[in-house]
């Protein structure tokens, strides 16, 4: 495996890039979980888990496998998505701290501009996407992937590649909870983490610091260096 990117030398918090996940993160649900278990196959969508779990297939495989008896019509999805959604308390106070600082927030997610946009345009926050596409069909969704390389660090094709450009970008920041943010937070200059992703990193001995809600990377995002 390659080495992390450097985190010896202290950037300017004058200069940031926010990048945060979106399912478990800024929702307080994971939506893309709860949408294959509702609308596909539950039996199937526990054993392609566990075996995502098991490191038996990867996160494609596993997202593309769950999706795969769904069927609905997008509109009854995007329905009850909207009605489920809770946003994570803070978000919009991050978003303004952002605008405020003239930082930019990128929203990095393994879920679909389909059932992320109208939630965004729910809550009134205009910011970068980066998600995948889905087609739904009636003889099952398809996946439409941002990114088709394999990660040279990892192994798969994972967020890492679709992080901003680091050249006059200042400290990145990452913020994220789950599964799917493990190779894109080791790549990262500070790690805010919840759920799994903080035990994940606390077995790999990976500095973050942990998170219940938006107002607690805000007040540590905030403060005077």
């Amino acid at each position: 495996m390659k080495r992390d990117r450097a985190k010896t030398v202290p950037a300017s918090p004058a200069s940031r890039t926010l990048v945060v996940d979106w399912d478990g993160t800024i929702t307080e649900h994971d939506m893309l979980d709860d949408v294959a278990q509702r609308f596909g196959d539950p039996a199937v969508y526990q054993q392609i888990d566990d075996d995502l779990h098991a490191s038996r297939i990867t996160l494609r495989e596993c997202i593309t496998r769950e999706y795969e008896p769904v069927r609905a019509p997008l509109d009854e999805v995007v329905g009850y998505v909207l009605e489920r959604t809770t946003v994570r308390a803070g978000f919009r106070e991050l978003v303004a701290l952002a605008a405020a600082k003239g930082w930019p927030l990128v929203i990095l997610s393994s879920g679909f501009h389909e059932l992320i946009r109208p939630v965004l345009a729910r809550e009134g926050v205009d910011v970068q996407l980066i998600a995948n596409a889905v087609e739904p069909d009636p003889a099952g969704w398809r996946v439409r992937w941002r990114d088709e390389a394999i990660c040279p660090v990892c192994g798969e094709a994972c967020k890492r590649a679709s992080l901003p450009d680091g050249r006059g970008r200042g400290e990145l920041v990452y913020v994220g909870d789950g599964f799917s943010d493990r190779c894109a937070a080791r790549a990262s200059d500070r790690i805010f983490a919840r759920r799994t992703l903080a035990r994940y990193l606390s077995e790999q001995g990976v500095p973050f610091e942990p998170f219940d809600d938006f107002f607690d990377v805000v007040a540590a995002l905030g403060a005077p260096a």
